[in-house]
């Protein structure tokens, strides 16, 4: 938490439970993750990790056709992350969350926009107060 909020990186597989032989097998073949049975009899293969995270997207990325683009966002924001950062590339990875969540199904109600996390920096004296964007 080097700038008061922690980023993740996690894929996550979805399917009935009923398939939870084939999860154990995709989880061996990509060698990564692990499979989760949830309550509702639906089974997880969660990968997480900025390495596992990249390594996985970067190998299906040739294979990805209607998401491509949110795979590159994806994996700029990991190449960010997995370096020794600075406040400025850490708001750049806030941005690039922003139109991760506009390209996939997360909720439009998220509360940790770049601007949510740019005005807590601002309160704790992290970032100058100015009255624009992030830019």
């Amino acid at each position: 938490m080097k700038f008061l909020f922690r980023v993740k990186a996690v894929i996550i597989f979805y399917q009935d439970a009923k398939c939870i032989n084939q999860m154990h097998q995709f989880r061996e073949l990509i060698g990564a993750g692990y499979v989760y049975q949830r309550n509702d009899h639906i089974v997880e293969l969660r990968i997480e990790g900025f390495s596992q995270v990249y390594s996985l997207l970067s190998q299906l990325k040739p294979y990805i056709c209607f998401k491509s683009n949110l795979v590159d966002l994806i994996l700029q924001a990991i190449k960010i992350l997995k370096k020794k950062y600075s406040l400025e590339e850490f708001l750049q990875v806030c941005q690039l969350a922003d139109e991760i969540s506009q390209a996939s199904y997360t909720s439009k109600l998220r509360k940790y926009t770049a601007e949510y996390v740019l005005s807590v920096l601002r309160q704790h004296g992290m970032f100058p107060v100015t009255t624009g964007s992030l830019s």
